[in-house]
C-alpha cells in the first residue's frame, strides 16, 4: 500500500472519527436545552418507557444481586417515571429505594407507581455523605450537565463499599477513555471506574454501555 494511500485512509478515518465526536456532542447538548425532558415531552417518554425495559430489567437484575436480602439503601439518579426501582422492589423487597429526578411531572408519575422520587441532580444529591450502598442511572449520564462533578457528588453519597453502575446508550453515553478523564477530573482513582459494552440493544442495534464507580 502506498504511504499516500495510507495517508488518506488515515484522514478519512480521523474524519469519520472527528464526525462521530461531533454528532454525540450534539446529540448530549440537545439532551440538556429539551429533548425528552422538556415539558412536552415527559408524559410521552413515560408511556413509551417500555422501549427500554430490557435495559431497566437488566439493571434491576445487577442491583438485586448487589444488595442481596440486606435493608441497603439504593440511589437511582434520572429516575424519570420510575420503571427501575418498581422492577427492583419486586426484587429486593428489603432495600430502601429512592429516586432523584429533577422533572415534577415524573416525580409526581413514579408517586402514582408508589415510588419515592426527591426534587435533584446528579451533580447536588439531596442525601448525607456515606448515606448510600448502591447508586444507579440509566439512560441519564448524558443528560447530565457536569459529568465529573456528579462523579464526585456519586462517591461523596455512598457508603465504604459501595458501588455505582451507570448505564446509557453506548453512542450517546461516555466511553472508557471519557470515564477516566472524568473520574480524574472528579478528584476520583480511574482504576476505580470500569467502563463495559453490554449484550443488551437497543431495537436490537445500538448496545448499551455500563460506568461502574467502586471508590
Amino acid at each position: 500500500m502506498s504511504p499516500r494511500l495510507v495517508s488518506l485512509l488515515g484522514l478519512a478515518g480521523a474524519a469519520v472519527v472527528l464526525r462521530r465526536d461531533l454528532l454525540v456532542r450534539a446529540i448530549r447538548v440537545l439532551d440538556r436545552r429539551g429533548g425528552l425532558f422538556a415539558r412536552r415531552g415527559q408524559r410521552a417518554y413515560a408511556a413509551t418507557a417500555g422501549v427500554f425495559s430490557g435495559l431497566h430489567r437488566r439493571a434491576a437484575a445487577d442491583a438485586a444481586r448487589a444488595v442481596g436480602s440486606r435493608d441497603a439503601t439504593v440511589v437511582d439518579i434520572g429516575s424519570g417515571p420510575g420503571q427501575l426501582l418498581a422492577d427492583l422492589r419486586e426484587r429486593a423487597p428489603a432495600a430502601r429505594l429512592v429516586g432523584v429526578e429533577p422533572s415534577a411531572t415524573m416525580r409526581a408519575i413514579a408517586a402514582e407507581r408508589g415510588i419515592i422520587a426527591l426534587e435533584g441532580r446528579a451533580e447536588h444529591l439531596p442525601f448525607p455523605a456515606a448515606s448510600a450502598d448502591l447508586v444507579v442511572s440509566t439512560l441519564s449520564c448524558h443528560h447530565w450537565d457536569d459529568v465529573a462533578a456528579a462523579f464526585a457528588e456519586i462517591c461523596r453519597v455512598l457508603r465504604p463499599g459501595g458501588e455505582a453502575r451507570i448505564y446509557d446508550v453506548r453512542f450517546a453515553g461516555y466511553g472508557p477513555e471519557e470515564a477516566r478523564a472524568l473520574a480524574r477530573a472528579a478528584r476520583i482513582d480511574p482504576d476505580t471506574v470500569q467502563h463495559r459494552v453490554l449484550d443488551e440493544r437497543v431495537f436490537g442495534l445500538c448496545p448499551y454501555a455500563l460506568i461502574t464507580i467502586r471508590p
